[in-house]
């Protein structure tokens, strides 16, 4: 396998099988080349509709729970046995650290359907998910900011989980 960029592999020896394609006229070759494709990015789509839902679930959860948090601590004058916070807070940073690993999980597999479908697109008349698309959007990574936020989401409720235990303990 040769490596183009840091980025891009060269997919090509794994993709294609050499073996049969003697077999295929053309018009099946590319009828059978464009229900693959089809289906995978079905598949991708799918793969970015999960990665949405769990998106959606941790961030409902985490606001949730901090709209709780924020209103026992406003209300609170004291708290009695900081010790007891230390489990629910233990429980919520593991919530963040696998929201963290999910984020990466769903990069990494995105990031890998993107390029089997930027190498099927090279045997299409067209590459609209893979070229035409991002230049089109003005930019070679349009989602570059959203990657980013998603990354760094998990941590910033994990910093404000902190605080908060910071200051409860403040109170106590």
């Amino acid at each position: 396998m040769v490596v183009r960029s840091k980025k891009q592999l060269d997919l090509s020896d794994e993709l294609w099988n050499v073996n049969d394609t003697e077999s295929f006229n053309n018009e099946l070759y590319h009828q059978m080349l464009m229900e693959q494709y089809k289906v995978y990015v079905e598949m991708a789509d799918r793969v970015n509709a999960r990665r949405g839902l769990a998106h959606t679930f941790f961030m409902t959860f985490h606001a949730v729970v901090l709209g709780i948090l924020g209103l026992t601590l406003s209300h609170e004058q004291t708290v009695h046995r900081v010790g007891f916070l230390l489990f629910p807070l233990l429980g919520l940073l593991v919530m963040c650290y696998g929201w963290w690993c999910l984020v990466q999980y769903f990069r990494r597999m995105m990031r890998a359907k993107t390029m089997v479908i930027a190498e099927l697109e090279k045997r299409l008349p067209s590459s609209p998910s893979w070229q035409a698309e991002h230049k089109a959007m003005g930019r070679e990574n349009p989602y570059g900011p959203l990657k980013r936020m998603e990354v760094v989401l998990p941590i910033i409720f994990a910093l404000l989980y902190i605080f908060s235990f910071i200051y409860a303990a403040h109170l106590a």
